[in-house]
């Protein structure tokens, strides 16, 4: 049987008061800013790999290059958000 992750994140089976918490325009301006960041970090990082670098794999692991497909094809929670431009 898998393992727990350490804490006690319960994913989407419960709501808590920090879920229900005020996100004001200015921390949608700043989330989306951290994000855009984020996402410009990692284009630069992976375009920096050679081919050689961008498949190897730590033994079972995925290889940065299907890390990126992965993510690059996981856009379930950005179609279940929508559009957050106001």
């Amino acid at each position: 049987m898998p393992r727990r992750p350490a804490g006690d994140w319960r994913a989407s089976a419960s709501t808590t008061p920090a879920d229900l918490a005020p996100f004001t325009p200015e921390d949608l301006d700043e989330a989306r800013g951290r994000l855009t960041r984020l996402a410009q970090i990692f284009d630069l990082r992976l375009r920096a790999l050679s081919d050689e670098e961008l498949d190897r794999r730590d033994g079972d692991a995925w290889s940065p290059r299907e890390i990126a497909f992965h993510l690059g094809g996981s856009v379930y929670h950005a179609d279940s958000v929508g559009n957050l431009r106001g």
